[in-house]
């Protein structure tokens, strides 16, 4: 088993990693053991070089293998900005969701189908949104089930009840973010 620490940017990515990929068990079938809590962030602007080394060090006590950073583009204008926003550690495996990791969730067709009561049975283009993808969610539930998901934490705390799929959203053909998050914990695991 690989070890890993996750460092996430807000309660949403917190929840998703703790309940979604730990809890299931999908961590411990692609041979990746946990380490240690999921330390929060609170927040993307506290994701930056002046507090990353305290994070990492935090991350770092618990004795992982690799430390996993999890993180949205938001309105960094690309991945290479947003990496560099992060700063360089060794032992760290940077995974940012293109926009938002809401993007994931209308990237699962079964999550989404049954949150809008069949409403709506896929999304296309979940990373290339118009507006943010929390938003988008919560007009798509306002469409379909007259009434929205409330905040990010209450949206998480719902998708996570309502078994959010990591894989069938990396299947997704425009999710390139969650597959590449699945493709680097799938191979980390077979180191």
């Amino acid at each position: 088993m690989v070890k890993v620490t996750f460092i996430v940017e807000g309660a949403v990515e917190k929840i998703i990693v703790e309940r979604c990929f730990i809890k299931t068990g999908w961590l411990k079938s692609k041979n990746i053991e946990p380490t240690g809590p999921v330390i929060d962030a609170e927040g993307g602007g506290n994701l930056c070089p002046r507090n990353m080394s305290t994070f990492v060090e935090m991350a770092q006590s618990h004795n992982p293998d690799k430390i996993i950073i999890l993180t949205d583009l938001e309105c960094d204008p690309c991945i290479t900005k947003t990496k560099e926003r992060l700063g360089n550690c060794d032992t760290c495996i940077i995974i940012i969701a293109k926009k938002a990791i809401e993007g994931w969730f209308l990237a699962d067709d079964a999550l989404i189908s049954g949150m809008t009561r069949g409403g709506c049975r896929s999304f296309q283009e979940p990373e290339k949104t118009e507006g943010m993808p929390f938003d988008v969610i919560n007009e798509l539930l306002v469409e379909h089930v007259d009434r929205g998901s409330g905040d990010k934490v209450r949206l998480a705390n719902k998708v996570s009840k309502s078994n959010f799929d990591i894989e069938l959203a990396a299947a997704h053909p425009d999710c390139q973010s969650a597959k590449y998050f699945v493709d680097k914990i799938t191979s980390l695991g077979q180191v």
